[in-house]
């Protein structure tokens, strides 16, 4: 299923997804944005690559029950959204623009911790 996004502004909804353009970091790949691309579901969050380069890599998927909490991460030039999963599991998109990545995880029901940020 292809989800139509607005380019200009790195996001937009349909339906009950939400697509992203994001860069990515987690323990073991980086990509700096637009090579990556969030995809929210009520019942996970993936990140698929982008460009042609999903034929080798990813996606990468956190199940809703893996996720402890999303907040803000705090950086020098460029702030992301942290993703926070039970055990060692910590992830960070930087998109764009967080809040509003930020208000509509929160919407579909996933736990964002609007008080509490870390420093990259």
């Amino acid at each position: 299923m292809m989800i139509a996004m607005d380019m200009a502004s790195g996001s937009g909804a349909v339906g009950e997804l939400y697509c992203v353009i994001v860069g990515f970091d987690n323990q073991k790949f980086r990509a700096t944005a637009p090579f990556i691309e969030l995809v929210a579901a009520p019942e996970r969050l993936e990140f698929r690559a982008r460009l042609g380069l999903g034929r080798f890599m990813g996606p990468w998927r956190v199940e809703r029950g893996e996720v402890k909490t999303i907040y803000r991460v705090r950086g020098l030039i460029w702030d992301g959204v942290g993703i926070q999963g039970h055990g060692a599991l910590r992830w960070i998109a930087f998109p764009f623009t967080v809040e509003p990545v930020l208000l509509t995880l929160e919407e579909m029901g996933y736990p964002v911790d609007w008080l509490s940020s870390s420093r990259s």
